[in-house]
């Protein structure tokens, strides 16, 4: 158990240096669409599924059940601290080889390209480009990467500090490159990953006859991301916050504030009524039917979720009171 649970800590901890950049992507969108801090979800962002090397669609995150926490006594924890600095000065010394460095920037790039799909032609921007930002957005990861390998070697640097107080390398270049206005649709296109990972998945579905053009799928885009906003505000509103919980086909919502399964489940098919009004307002009837077909899925799969849930809540009472009698 002890080596399990160093090698956990450590996957963490060389999983935080490597998503930086995506975890403060992730922050800054939150924060543009004005979602209150209690929103969680259970789906892996598409930034992450890269960086964890999860395939497109991620069951497991999306069926997870509530896992008790592990205890760290302090000699693992210490242990743990001493195998992540070496982890870390291991890391800076690939950074100072050039052609490793080289290595990680031309996979850092990979990466953001498949994070950002069809963006030169969502924010009018020419191939090359689009490759220039990639660059640069690869480079800024490389960068924070490295800012928290120096940090966690340092004793008298804190990560949550560093973390909310890094500046963004590059950043002016690529406002250089963007421009004002492409600037505020690419902050835009970031802002509607989610509901273009759907959109992705439901044109692969449809038959060549209801081909979704792109026009469409961009009003698409729009009226689901709209709708998701609306849905975060209404809940700030009264206190609450928002649940999401994803599969490869999309991602649906449903309150905070619902206190049972049931209430949860009621949330969650109002929400999902709301989205499929509102592709009814850009979908013909088939490409409609395809879309309500993954909402159907969405929920099967929460429902699901929730009844696991409530199982695994039963039977860790149960077995709790059986020790304690």
């Amino acid at each position: 158990m002890r080596v399990i649970v160093i090698a956990l800590t450590l996957v963490s901890a060389t999983l935080a240096g490597t998503t930086l950049y995506f975890a403060r992507e992730l922050a800054l969108e939150r924060e543009r669409s004005h979602a209150v801090a209690t929103t969680t979800y259970t789906q892996t962002p598409p930034a992450l599924q890269a960086q964890l090397r999860l395939p497109a669609v991620a069951p497991s995150v999306a069926q997870q059940a509530a896992t008790p926490p592990l205890a760290h006594t302090e000699s693992e924890e210490a242990e743990a601290k001493n195998m992540q600095i070496e982890l870390s000065r291991r890391t800076l010394k690939m950074l100072a080889d050039p052609a490793q460095r080289e290595d990680m920037l031309l996979e850092q790039k990979v990466m953001i390209r498949g994070m950002y799909p069809r963006l030169a032609q969502a924010i009018g921007m020419t191939n090359e480009e689009a490759e220039r930002l990639f660059t640069l957005l690869a480079q800024q990861q490389i960068d924070f990467q490295e800012k928290f390998a120096r940090c966690a070697i340092d004793p008298n640097c804190d990560a949550r500090d560093a973390s909310h107080n890094q500046t963004d390398p590059g950043a002016q270049e690529i406002a250089d490159l963007l421009g004002a206005e492409r600037q505020q649709q690419f902050e835009t296109y970031k802002n509607t990953l989610m509901e273009r990972e759907s959109v992705v998945q439901l044109r692969s579905r449809l038959p060549d006859a209801s081909r979704l053009p792109d026009e469409r799928a961009e009003a698409l885009i729009a009226a689901l991301a709209d709708e998701r906003q609306k849905i975060h505000m209404e809940a700030a509103q009264r206190g609450a916050g928002m649940n999401g919980f994803g599969t490869g086909v999309g991602v649906i919502f449903s309150a905070s504030d619902a206190a049972t399964p049931e209430a949860q489940i009621e949330s969650a098919q109002a929400n999902s009524r709301r989205m499929r009004a509102r592709a009814a307002e850009v979908l013909d009837a088939e490409q409609l039917r395809v879309f309500d077909e993954m909402q159907d899925e969405l929920m099967i799969s929460l429902q699901n979720q929730v009844r696991r849930k409530e199982e695994f809540a039963t039977n860790t009472s149960f077995a709790t009171a059986t020790t304690v009698n």
